[in-house]
């Protein structure tokens, strides 16, 4: 139920504060230079996304708020050869923005351009099992 685009918003003003280089950001996208390995941050939806146990907001509109499950922050590295953690957490920029996104209480994937190596970070553990 996170908005995303002030969530990117905000993973972008916060990289330019602590010192990293914004390429581009957008409503779904925030680019970190990272030399020849630029870093692409982008928010995946929950699959839930209300709350749960039956709660109907024009009801009991108050019922249930917080319980719905927040999305994931995706980090993409844009080096497509390899397959290991080292294609995306290669440098202490990289290491800079991670410190960063796990700041957030959602969980973070991490993948290669191709898609060949992949991993998750639990987020804040009040969130585990929140249906994601």
């Amino acid at each position: 139920m996170a908005n995303s685009k002030q969530i990117l918003a905000k993973i972008a003003r916060d990289a330019a504060m602590v010192g990293l280089t914004v390429n581009s950001a957008s409503d779904t996208a925030v680019v970190i230079e990272n030399g020849s390995n630029d870093l692409t941050v982008s928010y995946v939806l929950a699959s839930i996304q209300s709350p749960m146990g039956g709660v109907d907001g024009s009801v009991s509109p108050f019922l249930g708020i917080g319980i719905a499950n927040p999305g994931k922050i995706k980090i993409t590295s844009s080096i497509h050869t390899g397959g290991n953690m080292s294609d995306i957490i290669d440098s202490l920029v990289a290491a800079k923005l991670l410190a960063l996104c796990a700041g957030f209480a959602n969980n973070i994937l991490l993948s290669n351009d191709n898609a060949s190596f992949s991993g998750e970070i639990a987020g804040h553990p009040d969130l585990l099992g929140m249906g994601q």
